[in-house]
């Protein structure tokens, strides 16, 4: 049975490639590139996570380092770049406003505001790429893997709350 290892600043640090990459190094071994994954995305936003080698395969158990438990441990320049990397990786905007949403076979063709900007984007199949979060918030993944979080369906235009409410 495999033992968690838990990473801290006693064992190790964070630091920033010249490319702009993360890069973690411990008291044994530089691992250079590293990707770090929320464990708990939607629960736990700097706790649990999962920092891996930089050519990870999500079937692949041998290339987790190991696991921050808490960020905060870290001082606040290693947040900062690990907060920074996080930001990249779970990009995720939220739709403040619907301006529009057209029906088209199995897809719905969005335009919204959101807090990067507009943004037009199709959702295919709501049943399997709308998610119910709870508290009337509500997740949308495009075609492309894009996800759009609505904190508050009941903020939003009378048209889009009936096309959401079919599919939840």
């Amino acid at each position: 049975m495999n033992e968690l290892n838990y990473l801290s600043p006693e064992n190790g640090e964070f630091y920033e490639l010249e490319t702009g990459l993360i890069a973690y190094r411990d008291n044994k071994k530089d691992y250079g590139r590293v990707a770090v994954l929320r464990m708990f995305p939607l629960e736990y936003k700097d706790e649990f996570l999962s920092v891996r080698t930089e050519n990870y395969e999500r079937r692949d158990k041998n290339n987790e380092i190991g696991i921050i438990r808490k960020l905060s441990a870290f001082n606040a320049l290693q947040q900062e770049i690990v907060l920074r990397e996080l930001e990249k990786r779970y990009f995720v905007p939220e739709i403040t406003k619907v301006e529009s949403i057209e029906e088209e076979f199995a897809n719905s063709i969005w335009k919204v505001e959101t807090t990067a900007g507009k943004a037009e984007f199709t959702v295919n199949d709501m049943g399997s790429n709308l998610l119910n979060l709870g508290n009337n918030k509500i997740m949308l993944t495009d075609v492309f893997g894009n996800r759009y979080i609505i904190p508050d369906i009941t903020k939003i235009n009378d048209k889009a709350v009936k096309v959401i409410e079919i599919w939840i």
